[in-house]
């Protein structure tokens, strides 16, 4: 102990933890992140292909600013995925809206009569 109005200065204790960072650096093709197919299939059917938007992005994020391929490659597949199934949905859509409409219009209404 000190005299009264003495500073007595501690050591400062080191960083309990240290962080090492390693740097993995991968060589080989970049995986195709799907943007464009995913934006096309938005136009397809919105609510399906809003997330294949999504997931080419964060293809498109983990690729570029991460540098994880295999992260972007699972990310660009599922946006493949949805992409694939916007447009089956906008495909049963649009043979369903068309047989609804051949039905009506062929069968239905040729069958009222007007008089």
């Amino acid at each position: 102990m000190g005299v009264a109005g003495e500073v007595q200065y501690q050591p400062y204790p080191g960083p309990q933890d240290q962080v090492q960072v390693q740097q993995v650096i991968v060589t080989g093709p970049a995986p195709r992140t799907n943007v464009i197919l995913s934006w096309i299939s938005c136009i397809c059917c919105f609510p399906i292909g809003i997330v294949a938007v999504v997931k080419a992005h964060d293809a498109d994020r983990r690729l570029m600013y991460r540098g994880d391929l295999d992260g972007a490659r699972r990310s660009a597949e599922v946006a493949k995925y949805f992409a694939i199934a916007a447009f089956v949905v906008a495909g049963i859509i649009i043979l369903g809206g068309t047989g609804f409409l051949i039905f009506l219009f062929g069968f239905l209404l040729p069958s009222i009569d007007p008089s």
